[in-house]
């Protein structure tokens, strides 16, 4: 185990500045922290670039494995209280997505908050994978990853650009339910799978071109005076829903 003193060292640079999604976009990495969620990471079957740790560590595959103190941890820490272990990955898109199962599309997902919380929840409830759609946030960003809690390791991830989502969504073999607040069906019925779950973004809603695209539309009853439900909430409504039968 190689031990680093000094914060010029140029792995220690390189990793500081996976903070920002153009460096993380420009070396295909991301970073994540913490045992617990390495564990599920090494159960996964995926392996770090390098793995920082403050105390001991067993070697994991070919990563370049380093030992540092607490006080250079913390400068890279995305965390309040950093964790004793981070790895650094690569990161993993799929090149498609395969009309098995139940699938997430996420039109325009702008929160990391929301979308990590999906993604964990997708993998709580045996979902086969997420489409981002359009002008997503970056899932491999710092604050997604935190609120997947390792499940970053375990949903696959696509992503497509609208107007090839749009021919995906036509020709699903199965069902594309869109949710729309001006749906008249009710999200609690029966879902044919292979199922395509279409959410619309935090803010506008899903777009009418997808809601056009969609073979169904549902949604979620609502107490009269409140505006909306968190797209994450929602997601996790359905996702059972779809998946219970």
């Amino acid at each position: 185990m190689l031990t680093i003193t000094s914060p010029h060292n140029p792995t220690i640079k390189l990793i500081r500045t996976l903070g920002e999604k153009r460096h993380r976009q420009e070396h295909g990495l991301f970073i994540a922290e913490g045992e617990k969620v390495l564990d599920r990471a090494r159960r996964e079957g995926w392996e770090p670039d390098y793995l920082l740790t403050t105390t001991h560590a067993e070697p994991w595959g070919n990563a370049s494995l380093m030992r540092i103190d607490d006080k250079m941890m913390g400068t890279l820490s995305a965390q309040k209280n950093p964790p004793r272990q981070l790895g650094v990955f690569r990161q993993r898109w799929c090149p498609y997505a395969d009309p098995k199962g139940c699938w997430v599309a996420l039109e325009d997902m702008r929160d990391p908050g929301n979308l990590g919380t999906i993604i964990r929840t997708a993998d709580a409830a045996g979902a086969t994978g997420i489409i981002l759609v359009g002008q997503s946030c970056d899932p491999w960003g710092p604050d997604c990853v935190r609120a997947t809690m390792g499940s970053i390791f375990g949903v696959p991830l696509v992503r497509l650009a609208s107007v090839d989502f749009l021919d995906l969504c036509r020709a699903w073999p199965g069902e594309s339910v869109g949710t729309h607040l001006r749906a008249t069906e009710s999200f609690r019925r029966s879902y044919r799978q292979p199922s395509l779950l279409v959410m619309g973004s935090e803010g506008k809603g899903l777009s009418d071109e997808a809601s056009a695209a969609c073979s169904a539309l549902v949604r979620i009853p609502m107490r009269e005076g409140a505006e909306s439900l968190n797209v994450a909430i929602a997601t996790g409504l359905i996702l059972y829903e779809a998946l219970k039968r």
